[in-house]
Formats: structure tokens, C-alpha cells, sequence
């Protein structure tokens, strides 16, 4: 949603860090703890290990894992999932680790800067700002928003990318909060620089949108 509008902002490149989540106490021992705090999806990547390990405990969502640490205090009763990490900045014990159910589990962050991300149809460079490396894939990120009650109206897009045989690895729909039942699309395609069809893809496919913003065109770099 940030991203659709701020005109200003541009992926530069994408961070895949494995999820690594430790249960965060003063507590000498499980029976102590009485509550657990995290960010509800970091809840649900250790409910298994919960359920065994502390099934009595009352789970309480926070915003994030980090702000989850602030609920410590002096508090022996309390505890939080979050990373080793920063466990470490607040200076606080760990008392299991790993705690989450799946080992092979990664999150996505993206760093940005600043750029311009909506295009119009003179001005298509955007698509491979980012891709130098010859023979190198890079992805890229697009927003768009289709005609109302068109019949088609999302599959003839998609169907340009499908036909160039160019693989799109995300989908995603948001409400545009402005009326019911319009959205706004998020997808992400993978290109390799040495094709020249993205550029003609593209431009196809913005016969098919009302509005289309490129958010960046990017690597993607696994943190281990």
C-alpha cells in the first residue's frame, strides 16, 4: 500500500533472511512463564512448539517480535519470541532456541530508495533500471489496478506475461478502500537480462490497466 502511494519510493533489492525465532526470558525455567508475547504470525511459526512446551501459557499479540522484548521488563512471568538477534540488542537471555516449527521457513524485506515508479507509455526504462549483470535474473515488482466489471478484466494481463513464457513468482490483491469491490494487484515477474521480451511485455500489459506503477526491478540476496 506504502509503495502504490509513494511516488518517490523504488525497490532497490530484496533480503530472504531464514525465520530463527527463541523463546526471550528473565525466567530460570518454563513452569515461571505465564504469558508469551510476539507478532501474531511469529506465534503461529511456534504454535506446534508452544502447544508442548508451554501449553498453559497466555499468548498475547504484539505488533512486532521487537516491541514484543519490551514487555520483559522485570517481569519473570513474561516472555517473548523473537530473533537471537535481537535478543542480543536489548540484552536479553534466550531461554530456547530454535523455537519455531519449520526450519526452512524465510521472510522478505526490501530495501528502497528513492525513485520515480509510475510510468507512462514514453517512458519504460524503469523495467531494467537494475539489470546489469548479463545473463542475470533480477525480478521485478508491479502494481496495477483493471477496468470495473470487465469480463477478463485481470486474466488478459496475466496472459501477456504467460504467453512470453515469463514466470510470475507473487500475486497479491488489496482493497483500494475506496469502493466495494475494486482492488489493486501486486504481482512480481522474473526476467533475465538477457531477454528482450520483458520491455515489449510490458508495455502490452499496460494496454490491459488503468494505472500501472513498476516498484523496481531488483536482485534478490539470501542472508544465512
Amino acid at each position: 500500500d506504502t509503495l502504490w502511494q509513494l511516488d518517490s519510493l523504488e525497490i532497490q533489492t530484496a533480503l530472504v533472511l531464514p525465520i530463527s525465532h527463541g523463546l526471550i526470558s528473565l525466567a530460570d525455567s518454563f513452569e515461571e512463564i505465564k504469558t508469551v508475547y510476539s507478532h501474531p504470525q511469529a506465534l503461529a511459526q511456534c504454535q506446534g512448539w508452544l502447544e508442548k512446551f508451554l501449553p498453559q501459557v497466555q499468548q498475547i499479540p504484539d505488533n512486532s517480535t521487537t516491541e514484543a522484548l519490551r514487555h520483559l521488563g522485570k517481569d519473570r512471568s513474561a516472555a517473548a519470541i523473537a530473533s537471537q538477534r535481537a535478543a542480543q540488542l536489548y540484552k536479553l537471555p534466550t531461554l530456547a532456541y530454535p523455537i519455531n516449527d519449520y526450519p526452512d521457513n524465510y521472510t522478505r524485506f526490501w530495501v528502497l530508495k528513492e525513485g520515480c515508479t509510475e510510468i507512462d507509455n514514453s517512458d519504460l526504462k524503469l523495467i531494467i533500471n537494475g539489470i546489469n549483470k548479463p545473463g542475470s535474473s533480477v525480478f521485478i515488482s508491479l502494481g496495477f489496478s483493471v477496468p470495473e466489471n470487465v469480463p477478463g478484466a485481470l486474466v488478459k494481463p496475466l496472459e501477456v506475461f504467460a504467453k512470453r513464457g515469463i514466470n510470475m513468482s507473487r500475486i497479491e490483491s488489496r482493497p483500494t478502500k475506496l469502493s466495494l469491490g475494486d482492488y489493486l494487484f501486486f504481482i512480481d515477474i522474473e526476467a533475465n537480462s538477457n531477454d528482450n521480451s520483458v520491455k515489449a511485455a510490458i508495455e502490452e500489459f499496460k494496454a490491459y490497466t488503468n494505472v500501472l506503477k513498476i516498484f523496481g526491478s531488483y536482485s534478490i540476496m539470501t542472508i544465512n
